[in-house]
């Protein structure tokens, strides 16, 4: 029988440390378990605060302009570049599309950061949507028109259009979302 006195050489049933950190012993922490330390208080969430809180249809058109006139710069510096390289504004081939895709991808991007600094819900998707169907409409009606000087009147346009109908149809998505989940939730 053993010995309740002794203490016991056999394994430790305790998960072993993988701190790189040495654990401080005192004199009486050897058979004592140290008492666990009371957890500390949860750390106030600051938010910056937002500088514009604009209304979504708003915030929806002004970001649209800012998307459109960026959609307008980096066209630019595409043609630039890619004249550069190959000769021609054209950039067919095997740069053409993974730029086009990139600048998309960027507007999107752009366009969710602003929208969320506006404090309008459901930036990101919004954004999408909004690039897609402006890149649609570019792609299908205003390809002839992006060499000349109106692309840089139509881009912001076609962006705030775009922008305002992909805020109005993601309101609704999302409303009707709520409304079919507060009623399963009643039932």
């Amino acid at each position: 029988m053993a010995d309740p006195e002794k203490p016991d050489d056999g394994p430790s049933l305790e998960m072993p440390s993988f701190s790189l950190r040495r654990p401080r012993r005192t004199a009486g922490s050897a058979s004592e378990p140290a008492p666990e330390p009371a957890p500390a208080p949860e750390p106030e969430r600051v938010g910056r605060p937002r500088a514009v809180a604009l209304p979504g249809v708003a915030a929806a058109l002004l970001v649209g302009l800012a998307v459109g006139l960026a959609a307008v710069l980096l066209g630019r510096l595409l043609g630039a570049g890619c004249e550069a390289v190959r000769g021609t504004s054209a950039c067919g081939g095997a740069i053409g599309l993974p730029a086009l895709i990139a600048v998309l991808v960027v507007l999107a991007w752009l366009g969710s950061l602003l929208l969320r600094a506006l404090g309008v819900a459901d930036g990101g998707s919004t954004s999408v949507l909004a690039v897609g169907v402006a890149a649609v409409v570019v792609l299908v009606a205003l390809l002839d028109v992006l060499d000349g000087p109106w692309a840089a009147l139509a881009l912001p346009l076609l962006g705030a259009v775009s922008y305002a109908a992909a805020w109005w149809v993601t309101a609704v998505l999302a409303s009707s979302d709520h409304e079919a989940a507060s009623r399963s939730g009643s039932r």
